[in-house]
């Protein structure tokens, strides 16, 4: 068995990284200096580096946050690949060719930032309107290859529904929601007692089941899906991504370079923190949504109540209220709607929610 050095980065590691020896044994990925085996069907390779290419191997570890093992040099990213197992060799010799992609993006790259910094000396110019710009330019079939790439690593660490009844519910909402979207949606349910819900740019709609159990019926769901559709139909999950990573990384990804950087967005899900004019616009157009698809809008302030009382009661919010801040304004907001717009063919979700409810795993409950 071959060793080879390498760096180790991640949660609780020095910021330079760790050097350790690796090596592959019996299909795992062994670090001795480290003290851990990894299973090689967990771990995901993708490009890093700033100033050149580097093979990089991506895991999450048991709390769902970001590690990668960067080899040393050239002989031990030879070694790494030619001593792994089959599907992770396979993976390393689609490397070279994001590898020379790369390449040419971080060319381009450094001819795009020079320009940038001419532009920033403008005094019109300024960081949200560039970030705009840049995700204005984003091609919905890239969005949607960040986003499954992001949704890979959240597998990779967390408990997913991606079928049966639960997920058919969500699913059959969904899809009033999202009619003529340019977006190919999925629906998933993550099994978390923590009351959240989020939007993965690309059109990926994640719930958890403590929301889901939280919430009192369909309607009251498909207001929390109205809403998150909209960070992607808007797209503010995808501008709110490019922001929080800065502007190489965000360049990389308008030149379509996704693979550094999905790790990265996997490990924000759920956290993301958007502004109030954003929350703002996703209640007021999730409202319109659930008016075209002719769900009953009352279940958006019911919801809204819901969340504010358990708040109230255990003295903080739930999960979903820390990135989808929740006042007493959105509240008399959303209320204000439904007096202004009433919608007489509206109808609650026909749907029995105690048998969604029950189709959830017992651990998910």
């Amino acid at each position: 068995m071959k060793t080879f050095d390498c760096t180790l980065f991640g949660p609780d590691r020095p910021a330079t990284g760790l050097p350790v020896s690796a090596r592959f044994e019996d299909g795992q990925l062994v670090l001795e200096r480290a003290g851990l085996r990894l299973d090689a069907a967990l771990l995901v390779v993708s490009v890093g580096g700033l100033d050149r290419p580097e093979l990089r191997l991506n895991w999450l570890d048991a709390d769902g946050r970001t590690c990668s093992l960067a080899p040393a040099g050239e002989a031990e990213r030879a070694t790494l690949c030619a001593s792994a197992p089959p599907a992770l060799r396979a993976q390393c010799a689609q490397w070279q060719g994001r590898a020379d992609h790369a390449r040419q993006s971080w060319a381009w790259i450094g001819a795009a930032a020079t320009l940038i910094v001419l532009a920033g000396l403008a005094l019109w110019w300024s960081y949200p309107r560039l970030i705009d710009a840049l995700a204005r330019r984003v091609p919905v079939a890239l969005e949607e290859r960040l986003g499954r790439a992001a949704l890979e690593q959240l597998r990779a660490g967390e408990r997913l529904i991606e079928s049966g009844p639960a997920q058919a519910a969500l699913q059959t909402i969904g899809a009033r929601l999202a009619a003529g979207s340019p977006y190919t949606y999925r629906w998933i349910i993550k099994q978390d007692p923590a009351v959240n819900a989020f939007a993965i740019p690309g059109g990926i709609v994640v719930v958890h089941s403590g929301l889901l159990r939280a919430a009192a019926n369909g309607d009251e769901l498909a207001a929390v899906l109205a809403h998150e559709v909209q960070h992607i139909e808007r797209r503010h999950a995808l501008r709110q991504t490019v922001g929080n990573l800065g502007l190489a990384a965000a360049l990389a990804v308008t030149l379509g370079d996704v693979s550094g950087v999905a790790a990265v967005l996997a490990q924000q899900l759920g956290g993301t923190y958007f502004s109030r004019e954003l929350e703002q616009e996703a209640d007021r157009l999730g409202f319109q949504a659930l008016l075209r698809a002719g769900i009953n809008p009352a279940g958006m302030p019911a919801f809204f109540r819901t969340l504010q009382g358990k708040a109230n009661q255990v003295g903080e919010g739930p999960s979903w209220l820390a990135s989808h801040p929740l006042t007493a304004e959105r509240i008399r907001a959303a209320d204000a709607m439904i007096a202004a717009q009433p919608c007489p063919a509206c109808r609650p979700v026909a749907l029995d929610w105690q048998a969604v409810l029950a189709a959830l795993p017992a651990a998910a409950k």
